[in-house]
């Protein structure tokens, strides 16, 4: 479901399992390493989207609502793809691309498949990549202590001003 797809995450993790049977035909397919992105309002404008990854059987079906990037890895990364359609430029023009009216628009498939992707070689994809695996490790460690000395701050304003 788009619930399980985060704004924030780029990996997710399914709630649901069924025998193949029951979605076969009737939602999007994708397999491990493929990346979903959320083509309707407000869910793409939100940055909806992430990579499948440690999937039962290596597959999975999900909403109609989402695009399914599949990269060739011999050339591009998943992650460098997941990046890409996660940033504020590809998601800002994206929006002007979008059809439809009223509260269901949805992102048109062309902009998708023609927007232009910077492709390094694949060891300097594999730098990127760690580089900003650090980066968002040190984000979330920052992110832990700031929720500490917010709990300390309340902790000390209700030992001096009681509850």
């Amino acid at each position: 479901p788009m619930v399980d797809v985060s704004d924030k995450e780029m990996l997710f993790t399914l709630s649901e399992r069924k025998p193949i049977r029951e979605v076969y035909g009737s939602y999007t397919y994708f397999r491990d390493e493929d990346v979903l992105l959320a083509k309707v309002t407000p869910c793409f404008e939100n940055g909806k989207s992430g990579i499948a990854r440690g999937l039962t059987n290596g597959i999975g079906f999900g909403s109609s609502e989402f695009y399914v990037l599949r990269a060739d890895t011999t050339r591009v990364l998943p992650d460098i793809i997941y990046y890409t359609i996660n940033s504020n430029r590809f998601i800002e023009s994206g929006k002007n691309q979008m059809t439809g009216t009223g509260g269901l628009r949805r992102l048109a498939k062309d902009y998708v498949v023609n927007y232009p992707i910077a492709i390094p070689p694949m060891d300097k994809q594999i730098e990127i990549i760690e580089h900003i695996n650090l980066e968002m490790a040190i984000v979330e460690q920052n992110k832990r202590l700031i929720e500490i000395f917010q709990q300390k701050i309340r902790d000390k304003i209700i030992e001096v001003w009681g509850e």
